[in-house]
């Protein structure tokens, strides 16, 4: 158990470093682990190496692919070398299908609701997120308290609902928020249609934040690892609904019904007051003295007349649609000159400072977690066409390295 708790540190220590895009020395390794220096090495050389760790310009710098979209028990498995003759019981092989099977609805969740065509993505996002909850909550009492526990009576599930009672304490704002979605779920007819999606977007967000947490921590990698991680934002700003308008459109019932829920909503959201229940939408200003760090360009005429405001509104969804994964998939699909991995793709950052822009055409950074626009993309299939571009970056870096 020691062994497979250390061996999970390390998996831990090399998905930072993957999804960090940081080059890491055994040293890195041994400051985050409870292993000696020689077991690191050993585990490198002989289990990891030209597998998940690959060489960076020297032999004693190592970059990390792959690791990231491994769960616990696949690490683990590349780790140990009885791996392939250990059997799996009949409850952990359950255990996988139940996890597999909602890992697959929160996707289809994500992938419906980012279909702008689809008129009834809402509604299809809250069932396959309430089903890809109820799989992974009942993966859990499978895992926990036996095979038994997820069955009445030997033969019908047990509910979400008592799956939740069962996993969740009472107050927890997660399963608050779960159970609102549930009970979204159930009035599908009056409550999930278009025009409440700003409110429902804050539920829906926490929800998909939540379970990515809840996922993580049965699996030990996040459910999107290596994949397109740009259809996770789904929160979108507008004005309460108008009740009379709502009326006129779906009947009178459905207008009560929908006043009701925003009540209950905006207290529901006062009382709790956690992320982990809606995602709140704040607008603050601030002066700052770069103008390239600024939404709001201000300007003041001498006597205060003809002083101009301009606006200058920056939707990064729009403007710089690429995160990491997103961006060298992108580049790899329009050229066929050369497959381009993350090492390749930090080298040109550096080279080209790229890195350093924190707000640009190119680059544009959030949370310390950067996006980059269409020009960019355009920018870098175009220059890896020309001889050496590449390997002059490749070379650029291996040098800062060595420094």
């Amino acid at each position: 158990m020691a062994r497979s708790n250390n061996q999970l540190k390390l998996a831990e220590a090399l998905r930072e470093f993957e999804v960090n895009g940081t080059t890491f020395t055994v040293d890195m390794v041994v400051d985050r682990t409870a292993y000696p220096r020689n077991t690191v090495n050993k585990y490198i050389n002989e289990k990891l190496l030209g597998k998940h760790v690959f060489h960076d310009g020297c032999r004693t710098k190592y970059r990390c692919e792959g690791v990231a979209a491994l769960s616990n028990e696949e690490f683990l498995a590349v780790m140990s070398q009885s791996a392939k003759t250990k059997a799996k019981t009949p409850e952990e092989q359950f255990h996988e299908k139940l996890v597999g099977r909602s890992l697959d609805a929160f996707t289809l969740a994500l992938e419906v609701y980012n279909r702008p065509s689809l008129k009834n993505r809402v509604e299809a996002f809250a069932i396959m997120m309430v089903n890809a909850w109820e799989l992974l909550l009942k993966a859990e009492v499978l895992k926990v308290d036996g095979y038994d526990k997820i069955f009445y009576d030997g033969e019908k599930s047990i509910s979400i609902s008592d799956a939740v009672k069962r996993r969740l304490q009472q107050k927890d704002p997660v399963r608050i928020n779960l159970e609102t979605l549930i009970d979204l779920r159930d009035q599908a007819v009056h409550l999930l249609i278009p025009e409440l999606q700003p409110q429902l977007s804050r539920l829906f967000q926490a929800t998909v934040l939540n379970y990515q947490t809840r996922y993580r921590n049965e699996m030990g990698n996040a459910p999107l690892a290596g994949q397109s991680v740009g259809m996770l934002s789904l929160v979108v700003d507008g004005p309460e609904p108008d009740v009379a308008i709502i009326q006129k459109l779906y009947g009178k019932h459905a207008a009560k019904s929908v006043e009701k829920f925003i009540k209950t909503f905006e207290a529901t959201s006062n009382e709790v007051d956690s992320n982990e229940f809606s995602i709140p939408v704040d607008y603050k200003l601030a002066l700052v003295k770069r103008e390239d760090e600024s939404d709001l360009s201000l300007s003041v005429g001498d006597t205060g007349e003809g002083a101009i405001i301009i606006a200058k509104t920056k939707d990064p969804d729009v403007t710089h649609p690429y995160h990491t994964h997103d961006a060298i998939a992108e580049i790899n699909k329009r050229q066929d000159a050369v497959t381009i991995k993350s090492g390749a793709f930090y080298a040109v950052l550096a080279k080209h400072k790229v890195n350093k822009q924190k707000k640009s055409d190119m680059r544009y950074e959030i949370d310390g977690r950067p996006r980059y626009s269409e020009k960019f993309i355009a920018w870098f299939v175009d220059n890896v066409k020309q001889p050496n571009w590449l390997d002059s970056a490749i070379e650029y870096r291996r040098k800062q390295n060595r420094k």
